[in-house]
């Protein structure tokens, strides 16, 4: 049985609960962030499942592999919902990045799945390394992108100390640069692995620790980073009454 995926059966089994409460919390506003880690979450249940069951399972290497989309949606999400409290007002710009994102990672998760199912299944066609490497990188350039967003939203023109919420944004904000340090980790090492096509690097072939220290902990230390911040910030639903 392959220990990683046991361990992630375990762990988001547990956090499952913590992030349905932030959501309840925020049933009023600001779900993105929220919504997208609850499907990182079922994912990761529904794949460690799988994978205890049959550690070769195609469903579960796949899930593992291209997984990380998601988490970057859901910090996209949180950093939507930080601005939101920062610069209150309309949030055309906002809403306009998130369309973005998610449009580019949709295109992402559509090319990586269809070119690892085609190579998994021992079945490639020509194009499909290809298309999982230009997917693989798509994720990684929407982190980035992610990354300049994050940043631009330090600047004096997306802050207005006076909001009502700015200082629950702020602490968001803090949570979202974290997330990122680990999901780049995770996005990096997946573009590498796809790339080279190493299979002592690989999420699915690859040594214990490689998976343990490249794939495991940075998803967990960025859903902790989430869901940290989301507990911290939980009343602001509340507040904004």
């Amino acid at each position: 049985m392959n220990a990683v995926f046991a361990a992630d059966l375990v762990f988001y089994l547990l956090l499952l609960p913590l992030v349905f409460y932030i959501i309840w919390t925020r049933r009023r506003g600001g779900l993105l962030a929220w919504y997208y880690l609850i499907i990182f979450c079922i994912a990761r249940v529904v794949g460690g499942a799988m994978g205890v069951h049959d550690e070769k399972s195609l469903a579960a290497n796949i899930i593992v592999g291209v997984g990380i989309s998601p988490l970057i949606l859901a910090i996209d999400g949180l950093l939507h919902e930080a601005r939101s409290y920062r610069i209150p007002g309309r949030q055309w710009l906002g809403w306009a990045v998130v369309a973005l994102v998610t449009a580019l990672m949709a295109t992402a998760l559509a090319l990586a799945i269809v070119g690892a199912l085609n190579i998994y299944e021992g079945h490639p066609k020509p194009d499909s390394l290809s298309h999982w490497k230009v997917g693989t990188g798509l994720m990684v350039l929407v982190w980035g992108w992610e990354v300049i967003w994050a940043g631009i939203l330090l600047l004096p023109s997306q802050r207005r100390k006076d909001a009502f919420l700015y200082y629950a944004g702020t602490t968001l904000l803090q949570g979202s640069f974290l997330a990122l340090l680990f999901a780049g980790i995770r996005a990096i090492y997946q573009l590498i692995a796809v790339c080279t096509q190493r299979k002592d690097l690989s999420s699915s072939t690859g040594s214990l620790a490689v998976r343990v220290v490249l794939v495991f902990l940075p998803e967990a230390f960025t859903v902790l980073s989430m869901v940290l911040v989301g507990v911290q910030t939980r009343n602001v639903s509340r507040a904004s009454m």
